[in-house]
């Protein structure tokens, strides 16, 4: 994996010299829309400087974060009090460094939990970088292996200086552990992170790609196996939902302008060119984020329709829209905007007292439903009417998963 890093100090993301916050290289200030643009290339993480300090916090921040992509989220996480609520608020793993012992890692499940090896001079350094221990990275690796999923190794003596990361360091901490290892600290060229990816790890990529001089779109252009696919890469669309919208190729400079402009382009083999969703229907597909699969000779584009995707009068290639609650979701965020004038659903809307008493009341009949179809009957007269809470409070059904995934990640 490629993951792009968000540093937050004061409520901006920022990149650090060797971690010192006094050594600022680069602010960025709405971190929110860049973790939306990061997010295209796949999941990414964000570290809270001011808690890893413990001079404040960012968790506001975070969370609207949280609520929009994947994100695995790091600092300052000392109790379990803000463990779950980074959990809770939709982080998919939590970073531990600190608080990394056996007895605190025990109370969540491994796959919840990344436990961070940050190094000074090969020993194991906590608090925010600034308290040195007596462990090397590969014994801490050894001894908390059983209680995480993952690695993150920081080596901090080459964090934002640009100068490359250290391979060796990285080959030794991936040959201590069959636990996954992300390596970070001053990795620069697509070069380095091809090798840590022959060596089995990923990269956790910062100061090289605020600075311009990695570009994402390059580093995981490397990683695709084009020597399988030849100069075209199948593609498939997918909306919100799961419904899968179309098949189509792309090559290497359609793949790099989805992912540097977050529309959908493809490269036409009938014609020879390439294009870009909607050019001329106005049909575009905002591209949210590009997977590769497990062989990396296929990709998905993970896409919010606008219009239909096929060229003929159906919602896509494989068929017309089915429904789901996706598209039931997306029904209601459109009647709230535009539903007409005497509608049940704009009188709901509008009158949010009426719409949370039909929630109880609905609630009340589901408790009492004695028969199956009763039962399903009513579940769904209490879904239908939640959603529209929801969709009243500018809230969606993916956060709700993720609250749902929040607990299942939480302490036992």
């Amino acid at each position: 994996m490629i993951i792009p890093s968000i540093d937050l100090l004061g409520g901006k993301a920022v990149q650090l010299r060797r971690g010192n916050p006094d050594d600022c290289a680069v602010t960025v200030d709405d971190p929110v829309a860049l973790a939306e643009t990061f997010a295209r290339y796949g999941e990414i993480a964000v570290i809270d400087l001011d808690a890893a300090l413990g001079r404040g916090d960012n968790l506001a921040v975070i969370e609207r974060i949280t609520a929009r992509v994947e994100a695995r989220v790091g600092g300052g996480i000392r109790d379990h009090a803000r463990a779950d609520r980074l959990l809770r608020a939709g982080a998919r793993k939590i970073i531990l460094g600190t608080a990394a012992t056996p007895e605190f890692l025990a109370k969540y499940p491994a796959d919840a939990v990344i436990v961070a090896l940050d190094a000074k001079k090969n020993r194991v350094v906590t608090e925010g970088w600034t308290k040195a221990t007596t462990d090397t990275p590969v014994e801490r690796a050894v001894a908390l292996a059983p209680y995480c999923s993952e690695f993150l190794f920081t080596v901090v003596d080459r964090e934002g200086m640009l100068g490359g990361t250290d391979l060796e360091a990285v080959r030794a901490v991936v040959a201590a552990t069959d636990r996954h290892v992300v390596a970070a600290g001053g990795i620069t060229t697509v070069d380095e992170v091809v090798a840590l990816d022959r060596m089995g790890a990923s990269c956790q990529l910062g100061m090289a790609i605020y600075t311009g001089r990695l570009a994402l779109s390059d580093a995981y252009l490397a990683l695709l196996d084009w020597d399988k696919v030849g100069d075209l890469i199948p593609v498939v669309a997918q909306e919100s939902g799961g419904q899968v919208l179309m098949h189509a190729w792309a090559d290497r400079a359609a793949v790099r302008e989805t992912l540097e402009t977050g529309l959908g382009t493809y490269f036409s083999r009938s014609r020879q060119e390439r294009w870009q969703k909607g050019e001329t229907s106005g049909h575009v597909q905002h591209v949210r984020e590009v997977r590769w699969d497990c062989d990396r000779d296929t990709l998905l584009y993970k896409v919010d329709q606008i219009g239909r995707a096929c060229h003929l009068p159906q919602h896509g290639c494989f068929g017309d829209t089915w429904f789901n609650l996706a598209h039931l979701e997306k029904v209601l965020q459109d009647r709230l905007q535009h539903a007409d004038p005497g509608s049940y659903t704009r009188k709901l809307f509008e009158d949010e007292d009426l719409l949370k008493s039909k929630i109880l009341e609905e609630a009340k009949e589901l408790t009492e439903a004695t028969t199956d179809r009763d039962t399903v009957w009513e579940a769904a007269d209490v879904v239908f009417f939640t959603m529209a809470l929801l969709a009243k409070r500018g809230l969606t059904l993916e956060q709700v998963e993720r609250e749902l995934r929040g607990r299942h990640g939480r302490r036992r």
